[in-house]
């Protein structure tokens, strides 16, 4: 989709502004039931859109921001945090933000997404909660719901994500989306605030083309990424993996709808792509979940100590987070950093540079948007905390992991299948994605909705 609007506006086929246009009549069309669109500059942007050189692999392009992310003349609540409610507008992008808008692209405005990024439903104090296109009564998952919801309603062609737990692959998998997380370091992070070791952008797009297609886009050092990749290091190429390692929950067991379509999947793989698929049990050990929660407590923490007279007027999934992270003992956070490079050796040894991992992404079917905005964060949290997703793992391993439809739940809501690839070799995942693609397609956005086009 992305490749093929860019190109008509390019040889002068589609006027930018026009794709800007119809973009904001979506958003006000769905937005009322979904609130997937958060803050908007539709003058700005169609000015921009008037004024666009028509160059660049994505000219023309609308592109919503998720807010967590800063965009020059744009205020950046974080997530809809009251104490940012009225900051002052950025006044640089940030460096994913800055790609895009290099290439081509026009942000138009900012999606929901709860503070800080801290949970896996997306509902904010100031924004309200964001609606799963699939089905309204279900959370789109977090913390990128607000840009997989109006991907999914076909609102915009392009919206941005980021992935310190899952926050990119969780919700693509909960709308019907592919959802990639790069090998840490791939594309070039700002000033870090959150989860400093584990975080990245992402990419988030209805097909494997559009998530190539950005990601390419996105990659690149920037500058005081001490994780950062040199340009080249990482393979984007798709390329099929030699063998495919299968194992049904990484904790837990999966809901039985989410496993029988999981085992469907592998069969697929087997017999249309002529891979073998082995089986096996969870290859990491119990502490690497405590680990990443006490880098990611400790890391909120800190980033929000300067506010820390306001704490008690925090949310309270986001008030436990800062605290147990203020609580969590040195020697502990310096443990779990050093664990790291255990779980990320155990995946290396494991995969070589020619096998894929592939697991749910969720064992949980989508949670239901009942009791207050306070009461749902805090029960996604806590589920979360009881492992309820496959997905921080490879945050904690710096290794590439994605996301594509796999099934429906009883409820129409989608769930995935994520891929994860060696370190370095991205293309692997892509590749084994876009076969399934060819194999076990989908539809490009939830029913009722149209692929986003000039209607």
């Amino acid at each position: 989709m992305l490749a093929e609007l860019a190109a008509q506006v390019r040889a002068g086929q589609l006027a930018p502004v026009d794709l800007v246009r119809e973009a904001l009549e979506r958003i006000a069309r769905h937005n009322p039931v979904l609130n997937a669109a958060v803050m908007l500059r539709a003058d700005a942007a169609i000015v921009e859109a008037l004024q666009s050189p028509r160059r660049g692999v994505l000219a023309g392009i609308p592109v919503l921001v998720k807010d967590t992310m800063a965009v020059a003349g744009m205020r950046c609540t974080h997530g809809g945090h009251p104490l940012w409610a009225d900051a002052p507008p950025d006044t640089r992008d940030d460096p994913a933000v800055a790609r895009l808008r290099a290439a081509g692209a026009i942000i138009i405005g900012r999606t929901n997404a709860p503070s800080f990024g801290h949970t896996g439903l997306t509902t904010s104090p100031l924004y309200g909660t964001t609606r799963n296109p699939w089905n309204p009564e279900h959370t789109p998952g977090g913390s990128s719901g607000g840009a997989a919801a109006a991907l999914a309603a076909g609102m915009v062609p392009l919206a941005t994500s980021s992935d310190g737990g899952g926050s990119t692959r969780s919700p693509a998998s909960m709308c019907g989306l592919v959802g990639y997380k790069p090998t840490l370091g791939l594309f070039g992070r700002g000033t870090p605030l959150g989860s400093v070791c584990v975080g990245t952008p992402g990419t988030m797009n209805a097909t494997v083309a559009d998530a190539l297609l950005e990601a390419r886009v996105l990659a690149g050092p920037s500058a005081g990424d001490i994780a950062a990749q040199a340009p080249g290091a990482v393979v984007l190429e798709p390329g099929l993996p030699r063998r495919v390692l299968a194992c049904s929950s990484l904790r837990g067991r999966a809901d039985p709808a989410i496993t029988a379509a999981f085992d469907r999947m592998c069969t697929q793989i087997e017999r249309n792509l002529n891979l073998p698929v082995a089986l096996i049990d969870t290859p990491f050990p119990p502490t690497l979940l405590p680990d990443f929660e006490r880098l990611y407590d400790v890391e909120t923490a800190h980033t929000l100590a300067p506010f820390r007279e306001h704490w008690p007027t925090f949310e309270p999934s986001l008030r436990q987070v800062c605290e147990n992270g203020l609580h969590t003992p040195l020697f502990e956070y310096v443990g779990a950093l050093r664990r790291r490079h255990e779980y990320a050796a155990l995946l290396s040894n494991l995969l070589g540079d020619d096998t894929v991992l592939v697991t749910p992404v969720r064992n949980r079917l989508a949670a239901r948007l009942d009791g207050s905005a306070a009461q749902a964060n805090a029960a996604a949290l806590q589920a979360e905390v009881e492992g309820i997703t496959n997905t921080m793992d490879f945050n904690m391993t710096g290794t590439p992991a994605l996301s594509v439809p796999m099934g429906l739940d009883p409820n129409g809501v989608p769930f995935g299948l994520q891929i994860a690839a060696p370190r370095w070799r991205d293309g692997l995942a892509f590749g084994l994605a876009q076969a399934i693609e060819q194999i076990a397609p989908w539809p490009l956005v939830a029913p009722g909705y149209t692929p986003f086009s000039l209607s």
